[in-house]
């Protein structure tokens, strides 16, 4: 079920779209959390992109683990599985990181409404949020980097 779609490797396309999405994801997550007067708009866009995210990141691991199976059974004589095994870490990382993300982003959409331009009291649940959205932000960028990187690491390591 996780092995292709139209004849490519399904783990290739979802990760490339995790690429994609997770950075302007945490910009977007970062103006909703810390511009008060702009949650009204990007509220439910950063709570879809949370969820889409999350979704990709467990799609992106279940299809890693069925390529990792094609990889075993096709290529295992020139395939190093330290560094496949150190994108799989990496991957569940990116999962965890992505799910911790969604849980954080719904909490804060929930929880965090617009304000005015005249309603400048800051209250400390809007500024926990706030800061817990930015690092989650950090945290899934930081991790989708290093996995990406631990991929292309497993996959180019025997060209030079």
């Amino acid at each position: 079920m996780f092995d292709f779609i139209l004849g490519l490797p399904m783990h290739a396309l979802v990760v490339h779209g995790l690429v994609v999405l997770v950075p302007l994801l945490a910009v977007l997550a970062a103006l909703f959390a810390l511009v008060p007067r702009w949650r009204g708009p990007l509220r439910w866009a950063t709570a879809t992109g949370a969820v889409l995210a999350a979704g990709l990141a467990w799609v992106g691991a279940e299809s890693g683990e069925a390529l990792l199976v094609r990889i075993s059974q096709v290529r295992a004589a020139s395939t190093d599985f330290e560094l496949v095994q150190a994108h799989v870490d990496a991957g569940y990382r990116v999962r965890l990181a992505a799910t911790v993300f969604m849980a954080i982003v719904l909490a804060a959409a929930w929880l965090l409404g617009p304000r005015s331009r005249e309603d400048v009291t800051t209250r400390p649940l809007e500024v926990i949020l706030a800061v817990l959205v930015v690092l989650a932000s950090l945290s899934l960028v930081v991790t989708i980097v290093l996995a990406g990187h631990a991929g292309s690491a497993a996959v180019w390591s025997d060209l030079g």
